[in-house]
């Protein structure tokens, strides 16, 4: 929200800086200052967009991207999972509760994976290389489906097996 806040400051400043006199117009304003205080401004400009955009823009998987191979359920692992080019991406789906920590490990005998957790809109919550442990976002007291979303770190031909573990909450040991 303070992105945004400011993304929208920035806007206003900027209208107000087109309605200024042009340097020449003005000669108590030297051209040099005029310059170097639009360049200044138009940098605030461009750092406070990309921080609105990285904010509200995370990284998603495109649906027709990801072949869903089944589900898992704590404790459990699948079955070898041939992974080839003909699809960017390879899922399972779980149930799972917000604020349950969950250890997903991919493995492969001779090849390294690249492991998400997505939302149930694709979003992508949490990566990593072969193992991702990750707290789940508590949107309610109802269990939702999530996904964890894998390939070949190369994009390569492989076979993974992928196995789901629910962890005690962090602190309770």
């Amino acid at each position: 929200m303070q992105n945004l806040l400011q993304f929208s400051a920035l806007l206003r400043r900027n209208a107000y800086l087109l309605q200024r006199p042009a340097a020449g117009d003005d000669p108590s304003f030297p051209v040099t200052s005029l310059a170097l205080w639009h360049l200044i401004t138009m940098r605030r400009f461009v750092v406070c967009a990309f921080l609105f955009a990285a904010g509200l823009i995370a990284e998603s998987f495109p649906p027709a991207d990801v072949k869903v191979m089944g589900d898992l359920s704590y404790g459990q692992t699948s079955n070898a999972v041939e992974c080839s080019s003909a699809s960017p991406y390879y899922a399972f789906v779980f149930n799972g509760k917000g604020g349950e920590r969950v250890d997903v490990v991919v493995k492969s005998e001779d090849r390294q994976a690249f492991v998400a957790i997505g939302d149930p809109s694709l979003n992508q919550l949490a990566s990593g290389t072969g193992h991702v442990t990750f707290t789940l976002p508590n949107r309610g007291p109802d269990a939702e489906g999530f996904y964890i979303v894998f390939r070949d770190s190369e994009s390569k031909a492989a076979r993974f097996t992928v196995e789901l573990k629910k962890l005690p909450p962090e602190g309770s040991q």
